[in-house]
């Protein structure tokens, strides 16, 4: 006689947030969505790119296309600290990211698909929450963090820049040669 296993009600809730794994196909079939605050230091890759003291949000959606192809679209949030590329001085920012990409589930799949959509390979049909988010929060950080003209924290410049109410004087660099010119050649009628 075969007894089935069962579970403890709340028995998910139990897992990790590393353990949780969800087959993709069946989420799909579904068409379930997810939602999870992550802690950013889940993502290995991720933390080493950024200070992240509170939660991301993530929201993802899975489902097939009209071709078999598995999706799935997704909403990420997080409020992030780095590093100024002008000061080097610590800069909050929210980060968003709303994508959808196709799941792959090989590296040849992948290389077949990547020509016309955005692919995320996974090995076989499973995958934890942390595989299916972590590159597209990474791809979401600025290259350019702090993008205020004038950075508040920015160190003082050796020489200020000029001031936009004064017109500089119209420079005519040749004019000393005029002196040179023999005065026939300066004067309008010549005979």
């Amino acid at each position: 006689m075969m007894r089935a296993h069962v579970h403890p009600p709340g028995w998910r809730r139990a897992l990790s947030q590393l353990q949780e794994r969800f087959r993709l196909s069946e989420m799909a079939g579904r068409k379930a969505r997810i939602s999870r605050a992550v802690d950013a230091l889940a993502l290995k890759r991720f933390s080493a790119l950024c200070d992240c003291s509170e939660a991301i949000r993530v929201r993802l959606q899975f489902r097939f296309d009209g071709q078999g192809l598995l999706l799935m679209d997704g909403e990420l949030a997080a409020g992030v600290t780095v590093a100024c590329h002008r000061c080097l001085e610590p800069v909050r920012i929210g980060l968003e990211s709303d994508f959808s990409v196709v799941i792959a589930a090989s590296e040849a799949e992948a290389t077949r698909l990547g020509a016309a959509h955005d692919v995320l390979c996974v090995d076989g049909d499973e995958a934890g929450i942390v595989e299916l988010v972590e590159d597209e929060l990474i791809l979401a950080l600025p290259e350019r963090p702090c993008s205020k003209a004038d950075c508040p924290q920015a160190p003082p410049t050796l020489t200020p820049a000029p001031s936009a109410e004064v017109e500089p004087e119209m420079m005519k660099p040749f004019a000393a040669l005029g002196a040179w010119k023999p005065l026939a050649h300066r004067s309008p009628a010549r005979r």
